[in-house]
């Protein structure tokens, strides 16, 4: 039997099986062992129906991928989160994608409007994206990138939403992992 409606099956959210495999969509044919018939009626089947057949779930991973990574672990099948080495988050950092992303945004275009009207704002300015040039180019001076961050933040005079949008980009880039906004 197919799906009758696979998304809605996807939005439900993710199972761990029986023999505590990591977590899936619920298939629509699935057999414990070959002795078993096959079962082609789990999608339609309620959590409380799964989970007394032995499916776990629903199963949510919050895990932030930037400063974490986890481990499927079958014997309590649940996620183990391990955080990763100080290494690994600077390695994981995009500062590409956060460059790419910030110089679409209004909290962007506020900070270079400052930078026009002051020598001081605009050598701060300058000193960033120069740092930024060179972390993209795999040489970040992670003590001076937040620096210099922290200035650009201090002259910037952001309104509310534009701090938002401005944490919200430093964050999807993984800046997060190894700089602070304060």
């Amino acid at each position: 039997m197919a799906y009758a409606d696979f998304f809605a099956t996807e939005a439900r959210g993710m199972f761990s099986p029986p023999n505590g495999a990591e977590p899936q969509v619920i298939p629509d044919y699935w057999r414990n062992s070959r002795e078993e018939e096959p079962r082609t009626d789990l999608p339609e089947l309620s959590d409380e129906e799964l989970n007394a057949l032995g499916w776990k779930g629903p199963i949510q991973l919050d895990m932030d991928s930037h400063t974490h990574y986890n481990v499927w672990n079958r014997e309590t099948r649940e996620w183990d989160i391990f955080e990763l080495s100080q290494n690994h988050k600077q390695r994981n950092v995009r500062y590409q994608r956060f460059w790419d992303e910030l110089i679409e945004t209004s909290a962007y275009s506020t900070i270079k409007s400052n930078a026009s009207q002051s020598l001081s704002a605009n050598l701060i300015l300058t000193e960033f994206i120069a740092l930024l040039a060179d972390a993209k180019n795999k040489h970040p001076n992670v003590v001076r990138i937040q620096q210099s961050l922290l200035d650009v933040l201090e002259f910037a005079s952001l309104s509310d939403e534009e701090n938002v949008e401005f944490e919200s980009t430093f964050r999807e880039a993984g800046m997060h992992a190894i700089y602070t906004l304060v």
